[in-house]
């Protein structure tokens, strides 16, 4: 992409300089008046203008298909289409190679919860390479969404048993899956999960309520399928359990928040209020700008409660 620039900007500058040849050119060519552009030619005025002429007609003359050719060149390179996005896959299976192109950059941004694959592309908050997009577009986050973790490397992590989930954790993750399968649409499997039996979270995630949802005994999320758009819970800019047992606390950027549970190392900092300024996914936290220092410190999402 920088070649591609480069190469646009050099062919710019040269047309550009080939135009203001051109142009006094033929400025030469109408006015005649070639000793005054070239002063210091000690000719004959007679033989003068006729030299210059003659120079420049062949300037014209020979410049002009260049501009043209190089115009058109120019033009073709601008004109480049974008890659076209692809089509979900028409049997619905998706694998981890086949999902990781959706990632928002050509194609629709998709992730993979309990073995189903979401389109989330509606998302404010799951956005191409930055925030939880980079976490986890285009991958599967079902580990992640049941440690409550932000850290891109629990993405596409499928070494575990539903079995090795304390009860916290498996009630996190029913509440994400209630979350993802009736916000959004649902628009495949992934086959790495095949024969995988999810029925214990689908179960489970009825009597949830994350970010507002209400509780769904026998609706259609145990099977999958999306909510009707009046159902949505409304997404907020930010959100993150504040400890296992409390999923669904929603936090928003400019929120108060009260700094809690810190490591012996960042003591002096618990009960500190700050306002929330954002996610780093580099840190796999979120950024607080601390009240009276303005400081910005970076914190866990179990270390953050709402003021």
């Amino acid at each position: 992409q920088g070649t591609g620039g480069s190469r646009h900007e050099v062919g710019r500058d040269l047309v550009g300089a080939l135009e203001r040849l051109l142009s006094w050119a033929w400025k030469v060519l109408q006015s005649m008046e070639v000793l005054q552009a070239l002063p210091s030619m000690e000719v004959a005025q007679a033989a003068g203008n006729s030299s210059i002429l003659t120079y420049a007609l062949a300037l014209v003359l020979g410049a002009a298909p260049l501009l043209y050719i190089i115009r058109e060149h120019w033009a073709q390179f601008s004109r480049k289409e974008k890659p076209k996005p692809e089509p979900f896959p028409e049997d619905g299976v998706f694998t981890l190679k086949s999902l990781a192109k959706f990632d928002g950059v050509v194609n629709p941004i998709c992730l993979g919860v309990c073995g189903k694959v979401v389109d989330v592309s509606t998302s404010e908050n799951i956005q191409a390479g930055e925030g939880y997009g980079k976490l986890w577009a285009g991958r599967d986050a079902t580990w992640a969404l049941a440690m409550l973790s932000l850290k891109a490397e629990d993405a596409n992590l499928m070494e575990y048993k539903l079995s090795d989930f304390t009860p916290e954790q498996h009630k996190a993750l029913a509440g994400w899956y209630k979350h993802f399968t009736t916000k959004y649409t649902v628009v495949g499997k992934l086959q790495e999960y095949e024969g995988w039996d999810f029925s214990s979270v689908q179960e489970e995630a009825k009597s949830q309520t994350p970010f507002g949802a209400p509780k769904t005994e026998g609706a259609a999320e145990a099977t999958g399928d999306a909510a009707s758009p009046s159902q949505a819970p409304k997404a907020t800019a930010f959100s993150a359990a504040a400890k296992p047992a409390e999923v669904g606390m929603v936090l928003a950027k400019g929120d108060r928040v009260i700094v809690k549970d810190l490591d012996d190392a960042r003591k002096e900092l618990e009960g500190v209020v700050g306002i929330l300024q954002g996610f780093d996914p580099r840190e796999g936290g979120f950024e607080v700008a601390l009240e009276g220092t303005g400081r910005v410190e970076v914190f866990k999402p179990a270390q953050l409660a709402k003021a």
